[in-house]
Protein backbone atom coordinates (compact mmCIF):
# COMPACT_ATOMS: atom_id res chain seq x y z
CA UNK A 1 0.00 0.00 0.00
CA UNK A 2 2.57 2.22 0.62
CA UNK A 3 4.77 1.74 -2.59
CA UNK A 4 0.78 2.76 -3.76
CA UNK A 5 0.92 5.53 -2.66
CA UNK A 6 4.36 6.77 -3.71
CA UNK A 7 4.01 5.78 -6.97
CA UNK A 8 0.63 7.59 -6.86
CA UNK A 9 3.08 11.00 -5.13
CA UNK A 10 5.29 10.89 -7.93
CA UNK A 11 3.15 10.86 -10.83
CA UNK A 12 1.07 13.84 -9.25
CA UNK A 13 4.85 14.99 -8.90
CA UNK A 14 5.59 14.80 -12.45
CA UNK A 15 2.24 16.41 -13.84
CA UNK A 16 2.93 19.02 -11.48
CA UNK A 17 6.16 19.58 -12.59
CA UNK A 18 5.96 19.96 -16.08
CA UNK A 19 2.26 21.85 -16.06
CA UNK A 20 3.62 23.65 -13.26
CA UNK A 21 7.17 24.62 -14.59
CA UNK A 22 5.84 25.84 -17.72
CA UNK A 23 2.89 27.98 -15.71
CA UNK A 24 5.35 29.71 -13.17
CA UNK A 25 7.30 31.12 -16.11
CA UNK A 26 4.07 32.20 -18.14
CA UNK A 27 3.12 34.13 -15.39
CA UNK A 28 5.97 35.86 -14.82
CA UNK A 29 5.55 39.63 -15.15
CA UNK A 30 5.84 40.39 -18.86
CA UNK A 31 8.78 42.71 -18.37
CA UNK A 32 11.29 39.80 -16.95
CA UNK A 33 9.89 37.58 -19.31
CA UNK A 34 11.43 40.24 -21.98
CA UNK A 35 14.66 40.38 -19.94
CA UNK A 36 15.20 36.97 -19.60
CA UNK A 37 13.66 35.37 -23.24
CA UNK A 38 15.05 37.45 -24.98
CA UNK A 39 16.75 36.04 -28.11
CA UNK A 40 19.48 38.03 -29.32
CA UNK A 41 20.86 36.54 -25.49
CA UNK A 42 23.95 35.20 -25.56
CA UNK A 43 22.49 31.70 -24.33
CA UNK A 44 19.84 31.62 -27.17
CA UNK A 45 22.40 32.03 -29.65
CA UNK A 46 22.59 29.12 -31.87
CA UNK A 47 25.56 28.13 -33.64
CA UNK A 48 26.78 26.60 -36.98
CA UNK A 49 28.04 23.77 -35.48
CA UNK A 50 24.97 23.01 -33.32
CA UNK A 51 22.76 23.39 -36.92
CA UNK A 52 25.38 20.80 -38.54
CA UNK A 53 24.66 18.57 -35.61
CA UNK A 54 20.78 18.97 -35.56
CA UNK A 55 20.55 17.88 -39.01
CA UNK A 56 22.87 14.96 -38.79
CA UNK A 57 20.32 13.41 -36.06
CA UNK A 58 17.58 14.21 -38.59
CA UNK A 59 16.18 16.73 -36.30
CA UNK A 60 14.22 18.07 -39.27
CA UNK A 61 12.69 14.85 -40.47
CA UNK A 62 10.90 13.89 -36.56
CA UNK A 63 10.75 17.38 -34.95
CA UNK A 64 7.11 18.13 -36.49
CA UNK A 65 6.16 14.25 -34.84
CA UNK A 66 6.74 15.08 -31.15
CA UNK A 67 4.17 16.56 -29.42
CA UNK A 68 3.46 20.45 -28.85
CA UNK A 69 2.27 22.63 -25.64
CA UNK A 70 1.21 25.97 -27.08
CA UNK A 71 -1.97 27.08 -28.92
CA UNK A 72 -0.50 30.27 -29.36
CA UNK A 73 1.75 28.53 -32.04
CA UNK A 74 -0.09 25.29 -33.49
CA UNK A 75 2.05 24.62 -36.12
CA UNK A 76 -0.28 23.10 -38.02
CA UNK A 77 -1.32 26.63 -38.45
CA UNK A 78 1.70 28.84 -38.22
CA UNK A 79 1.15 32.11 -40.09
CA UNK A 80 3.55 33.02 -43.13
CA UNK A 81 4.68 36.37 -44.72
CA UNK A 82 5.59 39.69 -43.86
CA UNK A 83 4.14 40.21 -39.81
CA UNK A 84 7.92 40.67 -38.03
CA UNK A 85 5.73 41.06 -34.44
CA UNK A 86 4.64 37.16 -35.19
CA UNK A 87 8.06 36.72 -35.32
CA UNK A 88 9.26 38.28 -32.63
CA UNK A 89 6.47 37.14 -30.42
CA UNK A 90 7.26 33.56 -32.06
CA UNK A 91 11.03 34.15 -31.13
CA UNK A 92 10.11 35.15 -27.90
CA UNK A 93 8.27 31.83 -27.41
CA UNK A 94 11.45 29.50 -28.45
CA UNK A 95 13.59 31.17 -25.88
CA UNK A 96 10.62 30.52 -23.11
CA UNK A 97 9.79 26.77 -24.55
CA UNK A 98 14.08 25.75 -24.44
CA UNK A 99 14.30 27.34 -21.18
CA UNK A 100 11.01 25.75 -19.44
CA UNK A 101 12.46 22.17 -20.98
CA UNK A 102 15.97 22.58 -19.24
CA UNK A 103 14.32 23.51 -16.03
CA UNK A 104 12.03 20.22 -15.94
CA UNK A 105 15.22 17.74 -16.87
CA UNK A 106 16.60 19.48 -14.04
CA UNK A 107 13.90 19.91 -11.56
CA UNK A 108 13.09 16.25 -12.28
CA UNK A 109 16.17 15.35 -10.24
CA UNK A 110 13.96 16.65 -6.99
CA UNK A 111 11.63 13.47 -7.51
CA UNK A 112 14.80 11.42 -5.57
CA UNK A 113 12.98 13.05 -2.23
CA UNK A 114 10.87 10.50 -2.73
CA UNK A 115 13.10 7.29 -1.89
CA UNK A 116 12.70 8.83 1.65
CA UNK A 117 9.19 7.67 1.94
CA UNK A 118 10.25 4.22 1.18
CA UNK A 119 11.53 1.28 3.88
CA UNK A 120 13.97 -0.22 0.47
CA UNK A 121 15.51 3.66 0.10
CA UNK A 122 18.31 1.80 -2.08
CA UNK A 123 16.20 0.15 -4.58
CA UNK A 124 13.75 3.28 -5.05
CA UNK A 125 16.77 5.41 -5.28
CA UNK A 126 17.90 3.78 -8.56
CA UNK A 127 14.21 3.84 -10.02
CA UNK A 128 14.26 7.29 -9.38
CA UNK A 129 17.59 8.27 -10.53
CA UNK A 130 16.61 5.92 -13.59
CA UNK A 131 13.18 8.06 -14.18
CA UNK A 132 15.03 11.52 -13.47
CA UNK A 133 17.73 10.83 -15.83
CA UNK A 134 14.79 9.48 -18.48
CA UNK A 135 12.77 12.87 -17.84
CA UNK A 136 15.88 14.77 -18.48
CA UNK A 137 16.75 13.30 -21.52
CA UNK A 138 13.09 12.96 -23.22
CA UNK A 139 12.98 16.96 -22.70
CA UNK A 140 16.43 17.82 -24.65
CA UNK A 141 14.78 17.03 -28.14
CA UNK A 142 12.32 19.40 -27.47
CA UNK A 143 14.79 22.12 -26.18
CA UNK A 144 16.85 20.98 -29.49
CA UNK A 145 13.75 21.85 -31.62
CA UNK A 146 13.28 25.28 -30.30
CA UNK A 147 17.11 26.20 -30.91
CA UNK A 148 16.85 24.58 -34.20
CA UNK A 149 13.31 26.69 -34.87
CA UNK A 150 14.82 30.14 -33.38
CA UNK A 151 18.05 29.79 -36.13
CA UNK A 152 16.03 29.71 -39.17
CA UNK A 153 13.35 31.94 -37.75
CA UNK A 154 16.09 34.80 -37.29
CA UNK A 155 17.38 33.79 -40.90
CA UNK A 156 13.42 34.86 -41.68
CA UNK A 157 13.38 37.89 -39.37
CA UNK A 158 16.75 39.42 -40.89
CA UNK A 159 15.14 39.50 -44.18
CA UNK A 160 12.54 41.20 -43.58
Amino acid sequence: MKDLLITLLNTAFWVGLHFGTAGVFCALPKDVQTRWFDPNRRFFTVSDWEMRVFRKIGLPKWKDRLPQFNPEFDKRHLKSGRDTAYLDRFLFITCRAEVIHYVIGVLGWVSLVFCLLSADRTAWLIRYAVIALAIQLANLPFAWIQRYNRKRLLRVRKRL
